[in-house]
């Protein structure tokens, strides 16, 4: 028997209620690592696939390109529109 502050459980109890938070908190693990893959690779360059992005271009406010790119651009790697400028950008 244990206590776990609240009553007394079993030690089967015990873990079996463990092994089940253990396995939802792998889940949960598993899925969180998932989206932040998913945002780093949204906050990759789409030019050079290397540094993160750093500049908006207007008109068209697609955020996808590093500073460097950014510069050599003439058009919008998404949508293929002109850029009249590109905003910097800064992602703490």
């Amino acid at each position: 028997m244990e206590h776990d502050g609240v009553g007394i459980r079993s030690a089967a109890e015990t873990t079996s209620v463990s092994t089940l938070d253990l396995s939802s908190l792998e889940a949960e693990k598993r899925k969180l690592l998932a989206r932040l893959e998913e945002a780093q690779e949204a906050l990759t360059c789409r030019v050079c696939l290397d540094r993160p992005v750093a500049a908006v271009f207007m008109p068209c406010a697609h955020l996808n390109a590093c500073s460097s790119c950014s510069a050599s651009l003439t058009t919008c790697p998404i949508c293929r529109s002109p850029i009249h400028y590109a905003a910097p950008v800064i992602i703490d």
